[in-house]
């Protein structure tokens, strides 16, 4: 009994986690079910030339698939059914009777109406994409049937020849069905094979479907031929007596109207793409730290290579007096030398401060442009963890 048991919680175990997997072949037709308007796959892999069948009655799906591996020429078909042709009207058989004109000919059935285009909504975890047609486009309308053939007039003798029936009317063509939504959000999966712009290795045709060609007028039947007829007279002559007319043709049909395309959207789930433009903050924020410290490190180059020259200047000064003030007693001499000495410790010392203001100004900047650059990353982190698993930009 235990034993048992524990199987039957391992199948159930193992039921849970299967993986829920769509393999569909090379060259393959594979037909979802009809209630599946809802599909979630943790892998999806269509082969080269396969082909996703989308049942006729669904108006919308959504397929989504963590795993996606498709080959190249893919094709998921969702179009919408054509129009059946409308039927024929019926003609009026044979001859009317004596004396009396034709029968109408029968009007005509219009054109069934092309079914829209399923709308899709996809969710795809792109692995592999070679190419891929997504083919919603509405059906076409039928056409109108031909309208009947009016009967032929009936024989006379004793009264004017009779007219051949009118044609019946045309069938009008069905419009044609409108073009499905279609919406694919993609992400790309690491270590993906996705061989270009992904935009450019899908085809979405949701196009409307061509409007029912108008059904042809009936003819109308033939009048009853003239003839010569004997005088109830006592010379017996003979009189002749025009036919009757033609019927005259029925009404044509109207054409229908034509189908509207859907809508189309191909994009990258913003969540990729949030992450990119964060890669891409990040980057920039290091190349300009990178820059900026190198920056700095070339001022302060130029100011402790301005002290040390200005140092030198001041030793080389304060020599040239010692020896003045030894060798000589000449006091105009001593004076030039400490007028001179404090010329070069003033120039000096300006320039250092320029120097020393050009760093500081450099450090200002740099400070309020990675502030900067952190606040920005620091919002798109904030609105990327805001985000649902399923949003998308519209």
């Amino acid at each position: 009994m235990n034993r048992m048991l524990v199987s039957l919680l391992l199948l159930v175990s193992v039921t849970v986690h299967a993986e829920n997997v769509l393999h569909v072949k090379a060259g393959e037709t594979h037909e979802l079910a009809d209630a599946q308007s809802v599909i979630a796959y943790d892998k999806l892999i269509l082969e080269d030339g396969a082909v996703l069948m989308i049942p006729n009655g669904l108006e919308q799906v959504q397929l989504d698939a963590a795993w996606a591996e498709i080959g190249q020429g893919v094709t998921i078909m969702a179009k919408g059914p054509d129009g059946s042709d409308g039927a024929k009207g019926k003609d009026a058989q044979g001859q009317a009777e004596e004396c009396k004109d034709g029968v109408r000919g029968g009007d005509a059935g219009h054109g069934g109406q092309g079914q829209e285009g399923t709308s899709i909504t996809m969710t795809l975890g792109l692995a592999k994409l070679g190419s891929l047609v997504v083919n919603s486009r509405g059906g076409v309308g039928g056409s109108g049937g031909a309208g009947g053939t009016g009967q032929q007039g009936g024989s006379f003798d004793k009264c004017n020849a009779p007219a051949g029936g009118d044609g019946g009317a045309g069938g009008d063509g069905g419009d044609g069905g409108n073009g499905g939504q279609i919406s694919i959000v993609y992400r790309l999966l690491s270590g993906n094979t996705v061989a270009g712009p992904v935009n450019n290795l899908i085809t979405i045709q949701n196009g409307g479907g061509k409007g029912g060609d108008a059904g042809a007028a009936g003819a109308g039947g033939a009048g009853t031929e003239g003839k010569y007829i004997n005088m109830r007279t006592l010379t017996g002559n003979r009189k002749w007596m025009a036919g009757g007319q033609a019927g005259q043709p029925g009404s044509a049909g109207k054409p229908g109207r034509d189908g509207v395309k859907g809508q189309a959207l191909i994009q990258q789930d913003l969540r990729d793409r949030m992450d990119a433009m964060i890669q891409t903050q990040s980057a920039q924020v290091a190349a300009l730290k990178d820059q900026l410290v190198t920056r700095l490190a070339e001022e302060k180059r130029q100011v402790e290579a301005a002290a040390a020259q200005a140092i030198s200047a001041l030793e080389l000064q304060v020599t040239a007096l010692k020896t003045n003030m030894e060798g000589t007693a000449n006091q105009s001499s001593v004076d030039e030398s400490i007028t001179s000495m404090q010329q070069t410790l003033q120039q000096q010392s300006a320039r250092i401060d320029e120097l020393s203001a050009k760093l500081e100004q450099a450090m200002q900047v740099m400070d309020a442009r990675m502030d900067t650059l952190a606040d920005e990353v620091k919002g798109l982190n904030k609105r990327f963890d805001e985000l649902p698993s399923t949003e998308t930009s519209q």
